[in-house]
């Protein structure tokens, strides 16, 4: 089951921690077993399909021409964990691919909330990959700059017997 981490890290002023809504896509490129690259593959957490010859459902099948089996991706992890300010490379999703690697994914400013250190919640919209603010109660400006995103090999967290 070859897993890979989608990861991000970002650099923020005058806010605690980002999220991503859980409903949100995430937009990927793959590289198929053919060597074909595809760009704007996008995983939706709430669209299931069902793999062709299985009994298993995947958020995507690609079935590319003249091949035989479709490649699948399917998200494994669960809902998208908040990114703290500080924070070093973060896992933002688990995804399990078949007859595919993940070579990059870029960071969508859809569905994006952030808290200030007094914890009000603020609705971030990025425009050409960033966000600028003011946090009125602390009269200081507000940031989001930077962001960076990588690919690793993933693993899924095992919980105790």
């Amino acid at each position: 089951m070859p897993l890979f981490a989608l990861e991000m890290k970002c650099d923020m002023e005058g806010l605690a921690t980002l999220s991503k809504d859980q409903k949100s896509r995430l937009n990927i490129q793959v590289r198929l077993q053919n060597g074909d690259i595809m760009k704007n593959i996008w995983v939706d957490p709430n669209e299931e399909k069902e793999v062709p010859g299985s009994r298993g459902t995947v958020n995507v099948v690609i079935k590319p021409k003249g091949e035989k089996k479709a490649s699948t991706i399917k998200l494994v992890s669960t809902g998208y964990p908040t990114y703290k300010e500080g924070s070093d490379w973060h896992t933002i999703a688990t995804l399990d691919c078949r007859g595919l690697s993940v070579e990059s994914w870029e960071f969508i400013g859809e569905d994006l909330t952030a808290t200030t250190p007094g914890g009000e919640e603020v609705e971030v919209e990025l425009e050409d990959g960033e966000y600028y603010g003011y946090d009125d109660k602390a009269e200081s400006e507000t940031s989001i700059t930077g962001i960076q995103t990588r690919v690793s090999k993933g693993s899924l967290k095992k919980g105790k017997k």
